[in-house]
């Protein structure tokens, strides 16, 4: 909202804010053209596909235990 603020306060109450959302869909359609160019360059095979780093994840519930694992975990005893 600053920013719209700042328009108003430059340019007039009655054109800050017509001269800030024209600006604003300008950025925003030439961020979804990029978007939208990169997908297609993707699809035709123009591009490689950016490679997502696999994040290393832990089973919640493993189904292999071994059974020594539980006997070499250290047990507290307190007094």
């Amino acid at each position: 909202m600053r920013r719209l603020e700042n328009y108003v306060r430059k340019y007039g109450p009655e054109f800050g804010p017509v001269y800030y959302h024209t600006l604003q869909s300008q950025v925003a359609h030439a961020g979804v053209s990029a978007r939208l160019r990169r997908k297609l360059d993707i699809l035709t095979g123009k591009a490689l596909a950016p490679v997502k780093p696999e994040a290393a994840t832990l089973p919640l519930f493993p189904d292999y235990v071994p059974e020594t694992s539980m006997a070499t975990l250290p047990i507290a005893i307190s007094a």
